[in-house]
């Protein structure tokens, strides 16, 4: 497919799915006689708006439907009725057959015993199969597709070339979609080294090692690279309703704090979360653990935004706007444009609307989503790593409700929050006080050289003087005498004072 029809395809899908938008700036006349220049796409406009978009990219295919994936999780952008219908995008795509991938990577054919041609998972840029090693282990293939790398590379670079040519548009500007879109490129090319994933793998490894509930399967690193992961086989239950059935409801409820509690761990005390957590990605194993697979897209924070997220929500758990908002101020989500105290006005009353409810009654994802729309209404972008880490502890009570219908993370994440307090304020009070004492370390460094600079400086400002003095009464003698000298006399004082500095 040539790059100049691919760029066709793409403008003429998201012109369709924006065709409500256009005809507000082009009129309903205007916009109809564009669209007849994307002529095969108009049956988009018989699906709803938010159906219309997730078709689109559906059909655009690639790195579209990552895209796609990635935008679902970026709930201060899109409406929450967008979001719910992204959040359906099935990266699924026909498996590459499993001798073009041997062909491609020759290695592999001498380090597995056998691999099964039918993959158990396959997408727009890996897919995975069962396999048994030479000693006859069972493990898990990630491997990398072929084209992978240049298919998302050609499509993110139509979107950007796309995002410049519309970017007159304000809204383009007041939300940074360049700077998105860059975010989506890097996490996107991200997903294509498999050393990082593996990495992470190792990091949760360890972490499972201090919570006795959680189990991440091994990495096998002899037979892994940047384009192929090799892991333990994971041999478990996928989370269903139905998986549960079986258990009573003491058992249940039991299952689902577990379960929340070791998302609640790795945010606020491994500071790196999961970010792709679904049901298809977590099992049950008979030991009554959770395992954790698939760690192709990881939030992690640093230690400072960790810091002011966790204020941001101890500051939404007591309905405190002031710690809210400062925080948001902190982490630069918060413009000059922005009026703080009309934003923490609707912030009040909108926890005003949960506030006087039993916390067993709240819905965490849903005041999630309500608490992300007075976002987008002032126009606050928040870091990509926040927003999925936001999501993800709203979906935690999702994910737990399928375990036990009844649960509810607010009373659960509430005293969780203020028990670590303490450490989480210690922690920030360490590294502000260790910043500072570099700072003014550096000071005092630098102090010496200043204060010996300073001193020249005012030693040769004192001695110029005289100088300045005898040529001012020079200049007035010679234009009262002979002012014809001065032509002479004048650039001789600029040479003098030129010899002087030196």
């Amino acid at each position: 497919m040539s790059r100049l029809f691919r760029f066709y395809q793409v403008v003429g899908h998201l012109f369709f799915c924006s065709y409500e938008v256009i005809e507000r700036f082009l009129t309903p006349a205007g916009a109809f006689l564009l669209s007849l220049f994307f002529f095969p796409y108009r049956e988009l406009l018989s699906y709803p708006p938010p159906e219309r978009l997730r078709i689109a990219l559906e059909r655009l295919g690639g790195a579209y439907v990552k895209i796609g994936q990635l935008l679902s999780t970026r709930v201060d952008l899109l409406p929450a009725e967008y979001v719910r219908e992204l959040e359906k995008l099935q990266d699924r795509v026909p498996p590459q057959p499993l001798e073009e991938l041997i062909n491609h990577y020759p290695e592999l054919r001498d380090a597995f015993q056998h691999i099964e041609g039918e993959p158990i998972g396959s997408g727009s840029v890996a897919q995975v199969h069962r396999a048994v090693l030479k000693d006859g282990r069972e493990v898990a293939l990630k491997v990398i597709r072929p084209k992978a790398e240049e298919l998302i590379k050609r499509d993110v670079s139509t979107l950007k070339s796309l995002v410049s040519l519309f970017s007159f548009i304000p809204a383009v500007k007041e939300f940074r979609v360049p700077q998105i879109v860059s975010e989506f490129e890097r996490m996107l090319l991200n997903e294509l080294d498999l050393t990082a994933e593996a990495a992470y793998v190792e990091l949760f490894r360890k972490f499972s090692k201090e919570e006795p509930f959680l189990y991440v399967p091994a990495v096998i690193w002899e037979f892994s690279s940047s384009r192929y992961l090799t892991t333990e086989f994971v041999r478990g239950r996928k989370l269903s309703p139905e998986l549960f059935d079986e258990f009573p409801d003491v058992k249940r409820e039991e299952l689902a704090k577990r379960f929340v509690q070791i998302v609640n761990r790795t945010v606020f005390e491994l500071g790196v979360f999961h970010g792709d957590l679904h049901p298809g990605n977590i099992f049950l194993l008979e030991s009554g653990r959770f395992a954790f697979v698939d760690f192709g897209i990881v939030g992690r924070l640093s230690p400072d935004t960790l810091t002011e997220f966790f204020l941001f929500s101890l500051g939404v758990m007591e309905r405190d706007p002031d710690v809210i908002v400062s925080s948001l101020k902190r982490i630069g989500a918060v413009g000059d444009w922005v009026n703080e105290n009309l934003l923490k006005r609707e912030i009040l009353i909108f926890l005003d609307k949960y506030y006087n409810r039993p916390l067993s009654q709240i819905d965490a994802e849903r005041l999630f989503y309500e608490e992300l729309s007075v976002a987008r209404r002032f126009k606050i972008v928040l870091p990509e790593e926040l927003v999925t880490l936001m999501k993800t502890i709203a979906h935690t009570e999702s994910i737990a409700r399928i375990i036990y219908p009844n649960f509810r993370l607010p009373p659960l994440l509430k005293p969780y929050l203020k028990r670590i307090a303490p450490k989480m304020v210690a922690s920030a009070v360490r590294r502000k006080g260790a910043r500072l004492a570099m700072d003014y370390g550096e000071l005092l460094s630098q102090l010496p050289t200043a204060v010996k600079s300073k001193l020249k400086e005012e030693e040769r400002t004192e001695s110029l003087v005289p100088f300045w003095s005898a040529s001012v009464l020079g200049f007035s003698l010679l234009l009262a005498l002979s002012p014809k000298l001065l032509l002479v006399y004048v650039p001789s004082l600029y040479i003098f004072k030129k010899l002087a500095k030196k």
